[in-house]
Order: structure tokens, then C-alpha cells, then sequence
């Protein structure tokens, strides 16, 4: 099933890295991508405890210490298990899917900028983890399959630290929706990241709006297009959740994960994701404690632009 994309700039939410891709017609976009939260309330500490940051060093102190910041988002789906987007690690040529050591996930703190060793630590509020593994979908080609698992060394749940719960319906979602991640304050490029996590409620279009506004079909997304909040770059990977919803995998007390940030057009629509488009492929992660896919699907080093359909 062809994704029939128009021309369309699209801005992915992951790195500092200026993404200039284009999506069009055709199978090979230009390299290049970004989406952040805009105009949304800062968390508190335990409300939203399945989120975790992907953090990277910017630059390294004495004493073994270095400050670490947020490039992309993710959400805890099981104890070892973080789901994420595929287009985090894709940047300068797949650096740090082919080096995940240099990254840190951080679970339970709601701070961007952080000065740590990096060592794995286990508090209440504040749990670091380095990377086991990286498995990007196989037919990842942004924004198509813009799915990848993060495997770590088990989380300790607690109060500020659980888990999210994968959509399974292929649905439209309603009511009471939210993303959050480290963004701006605004739009323009001259406003700063935030230095908290920022959650911001969105208002979904349904799959027929949003098929219709790309025209494509786009039942492997999910579109948003609110006005006074959103996402922008900087909150790649980062969780679109919903309660209220008649998924039969939602239960009481327990956001619904349906969506990962994954990009965004010049007029401000943002795509997501839609997690239960996934459900049997990260269905076979979270019963796995080292999920690989079959040798003939799986690539240890991806190329950019590499000719992939979109399905």
C-alpha cells in the first residue's frame, strides 16, 4: 500500500540538526528532518511517568561528569522496553544507532539539562539507563514506519516511573489527548527549549480529514492540527496518549499510548505515528528480551534515502 505523499516540507521533532527533507512523490526525499511542544504547561514530577528522555552529552566537565540534553523523546511500554521513532537515530548517517553508548535514557525527571556521570542510577524520580539496543523498523524510510524499540537494563517502577500501554484498535481517537515532550515556547526558531517537560493537549483530525488533507492515505498516521499548542522540534519519539477511548487495551488509570511524534508541515499539521498500525511488530519487542527482527528484514547499518515503499 503506497503512501502517495504531495510536496510538502515536513520538520521532524528530533535533533538540533536543521532537517531540510522534502517528502514528495517520489521514494528517495532529500535527506533531512525535525517536531517540540509549543505553547504548552510545564509537568510535575510523576505526571507523566511512562515518558523518558534520550539524552546526549554536550559537553564533558572534570570528575567525569557531562551535561546531558534531550534530543528525543520515548515512552516506557514494558520494564526493559522503550518505544520511540526510528528518525532519532538516522541522524549524521545513523551515528548513534551504530553508537548507542553515547546516549542516556532518563525515566522519572522532568529536566531537560542535566549534569550527571552518566552511570546507571536508580532513585524515586530520577532513573538513567544506558542502551542495550536499537531496533529501527525494518522498511523505515521517514515518515513511513517511523517506529523503532529501545532495549535497556530493567527499570524500577515506582510511583514516577510505570509504564504506557500500546494501542490496539485501528481507530479514531477522541477527548482528552496530550503530548509532551522538552519544546519551545513558540513556534519561531528564535524561541528557547524549554528546561522542563512540557504537555500539551491536541486536538486529533480524524483518519478521513487527515487522509484527505495529505492526500494520501494515511492510515499508519495519525494528524493533529491544534492551534494554540502542539508539538514542534525538538520532541521527536515523544508519547501521543488519550483516555476515554473505547481501545479494549485501554484500562482505568492508565494512559492509552496511540501515537509517536514523528514530523510536521509547514502548516503546522503534525503527524504521528498511529502505535496500533504496530501492534504485532512491537508485540514481538515486548515479549522478547533481545527482539531482533528476522535476518532478512533486520539492518544493522541503514542507509540514507535507500529505496524503501512506503507500505
Amino acid at each position: 500500500m503506497k503512501i502517495q505523499l504531495i510536496l510538502l516540507t515536513i520538520i521532524t521533532v528530533a535533533s538540533c540538526v536543521r532537517d531540510k527533507r522534502l517528502i514528495t512523490r517520489f521514494l528517495q526525499p532529500s535527506y533531512g528532518v525535525q517536531p517540540v511542544i509549543v505553547n504548552g504547561d510545564p509537568a510535575t514530577v510523576g505526571q507523566i511517568p511512562y515518558f523518558v528522555s534520550i539524552k546526549e552529552v554536550l559537553r564533558w566537565y572534570k570528575k567525569n561528569s557531562a551535561l546531558w540534553k534531550s534530543f528525543c523523546g520515548g515512552t516506557i511500554i514494558a520494564i526493559n522496553k522503550v518505544l520511540t521513532a526510528a528518525h532519532c537515530f538516522e541522524v549524521n548517517d545513523y551515528k548513534y544507532y551504530q553508537r548507542p553508548h553515547l546516549l542516556r535514557v532518563v525515566a522519572g525527571s522532568i529536566r531537560n539539562y542535566m549534569i550527571h556521570s552518566g552511570e546507571e542510577v536508580t532513585e524515586n524520580s530520577n532513573q538513567w539507563r544506558k542502551i542495550q539496543k536499537i531496533v529501527i523498523h525494518a522498511s523505515f524510510n521517514f515518515p513511513a514506519n517511523d517506529i523503532a524499540l529501545v532495549f535497556v537494563n530493567n527499570f524500577t517502577y515506582t510511583s514516577f516511573v510505570t509504564y504506557a500501554i500500546p494501542a490496539k484498535a485501528d481507530m479514531d481517537y477522541a477527548r482528552r489527548c496530550m503530548a509532551a515532550g522538552f519544546g519551545k515556547t513558540g513556534q519561531d526558531m528564535s524561541n528557547q527549549a524549554s528546561h522542563v517537560l512540557l504537555v500539551a493537549k491536541i486536538e486529533l483530525l480524524s483518519k478521513y480529514l487527515c487522509s484527505n488533507r495529505w492526500l494520501s492515505d494515511m492510515d499508519k498516521f495519525i494528524c493533529s492540527d491544534a492551534e494554540s499548542a502542539d508539538v514542534a522540534r525538538g520532541d521527536s519519539g515523544g508519547p501521543l496518549v488519550c483516555k476515554g477511548t473505547l481501545d479494549p487495551a485501554e484500562r482505568s488509570g492508565r494512559d492509552l499510548l496511540v501515537g509517536i511524534v514523528s514530523g510536521k508541515d509547514v502548516d503546522r499539521t503534525t503527524i504521528y505515528t498511529r502505535v496500533s498500525a504496530y501492534k504485532d511488530w512491537i508485540e514481538r519487542g515486548k515479549i522478547s528480551k533481545s527482539y531482533q527482527e528476522s535476518s532478512s528484514a533486520h539492518y544493522s547499518s541503514p542507509r540514507r534515502g535507500s529505496e524503501l515503499t512506503p507500505s
